[in-house]
């Protein structure tokens, strides 16, 4: 099986792992994003720019492929970084022959934002419209 996150800009990564968790973030329980991207495939400060900037991460596809069965799940708001680092990940665990085998993976978690924060910026662009409006109307259709 393979996995791969495409941003709302089209920057497409292929990633290791995606868990989906809740988390307490900012006073508020939100559903989030853990992406594990195997060391490598990306730098950690071209990972840093992509997750910085919430218009890419704003809209997020997963694409996943299992032999030839390909599916698709589009993932809306995902706008807020909660973590971004370089750790080591258990692909196998241990056992009693055997130690625990890991992978230095980049891990990066996003946080979706709360309906009430959806709202809110969508109030917020509604009022900016209408100031420009407003704005165009007092200076005679000029801006």
């Amino acid at each position: 099986m393979s996995q791969q996150i495409i941003f709302a800009d089209g920057t497409a990564l292929d990633v290791a792992k995606i868990d989906g968790q809740t988390i307490y973030h900012q006073g508020a329980q939100r559903d989030s994003l853990e992406i594990q991207i195997t060391k490598g495939t990306i730098s950690f400060d071209d990972l840093d720019a992509l997750t910085t900037d919430s218009a890419k991460t704003d809209r997020l596809t997963i694409v996943t492929q299992e032999g030839d069965t390909q599916e698709q799940a589009v993932y809306g708001h995902y706008a807020i970084r909660t973590a971004l680092e370089l750790k080591p990940v258990t692909i196998i665990p241990a056992t009693v022959e055997a130690p625990a085998v890991t992978e230095d993976r980049l891990c990066v978690t996003l946080a979706q934002l709360t309906y009430a924060e959806i709202q809110q910026a969508a109030q917020v662009a509604a009022i900016a419209d209408m100031q420009a409006a407003i704005t165009a109307l007092a200076f005679g259709g000029e801006a």
